[in-house]
């Protein structure tokens, strides 16, 4: 056989190659993958959770052994992708994944199969190709993507109170779209909360109040979604507030995560 046809067929064998390694990212097949290691938390890393998250340090024992192997999990099975200088990636990869296990943590399913392959992370703002304006976090649930700009994932949990998280909000998104069309009873009793949020929401008394306490930011009336995401950051910053101020949706939102965060406590049996 000619040297130039053993080329060809290697050129071939590589695209070939190269396609398949692309539609396995593109399809989220990572975090099927039984053979990818899942390498546990360190003295360092734990000490980083314990700063940045303050429930992390008063979980009970039971829960926390939870947390961490939730957090495990999805920082080995998802795909995080960097662009351009982003310091500390291995720290950011480490937050955004406990922040998923936070949200999760009441939930029996929390791998997101269904609606987040992948996390890429900008510097700071960047520019949508889809929508054609610049961005500082989006979730795309065509691709099953979670974009996100490094400084303000890092500005969300610098202030741990001012119901400002950026992280938080997208992976709500996230998880609303997972939620969507799923048949298991937690995301029946999730979608069930979607209803009577929606009730709330579009009550004249109750977006009156929303606009007189100005607990919840402005962004979150600009629609359903983003006001469940909204109220979604609140809820994990600001829980005692969140109780005493409108405990109605307090109510439905813990019902929706099996997740109360203002007293560090899950209501059903750990499970992992």
């Amino acid at each position: 056989m000619p040297v130039l046809e053993y080329v060809e067929i290697a050129i071939a064998v590589l695209l070939i190659g190269y396609v398949i390694y692309r539609t396995a990212i593109e399809i989220g097949i990572s975090q099927y993958n039984p053979l990818v290691p899942l390498k546990g938390l360190n003295a360092e890393e734990q000490a980083i959770l314990k700063k940045t998250f303050v429930m992390y340090g008063r979980l009970p024992e039971a829960y926390r052994r939870k947390c961490d192997e939730r957090i495990v999990w999805f920082r080995s099975k998802k795909s995080f992708v960097f662009y351009g200088k982003i310091h500390h990636t291995d720290e950011l990869r480490l937050i955004l994944s406990a922040t998923a296990a936070f949200m999760l943590l009441g939930l029996r399913n929390y791998k997101m199969h269904r609606s987040l392959f992948r996390v890429i992370v900008y510097p700071s703002s960047y520019y949508s190709r889809v929508n054609r304006r610049y961005h500082l976090g989006e979730y795309n649930p065509k691709f099953k993507t979670l974009v996100l700009s490094a400084d303000k994932i890092r500005e969300g949990f610098d202030v741990p109170d001012d119901n400002k998280n950026l992280a938080v909000h997208e992976f709500a998104h996230a998880l609303s779209y997972e939620m969507r069309k799923k048949r298991s009873w937690e995301a029946r009793r999730f979608r069930v909360g979607m209803r009577k949020i929606r009730g709330l929401f579009e009550k004249r008394s109750f977006r009156q109040k929303l606009l007189s306490t100005q607990y919840f930011r402005q962004y979150g009336l600009t629609n359903l979604h983003e006001f469940f995401s909204v109220a979604v950051e609140n809820y994990f910053e600001t829980p005692s507030i969140f109780h005493q101020d409108f405990p109605e949706l307090f109510d439905i939102i813990q019902r929706m995560l099996n997740f109360d965060y203002e007293i560090s406590c899950v209501f059903d049996p750990p499970r992992t």
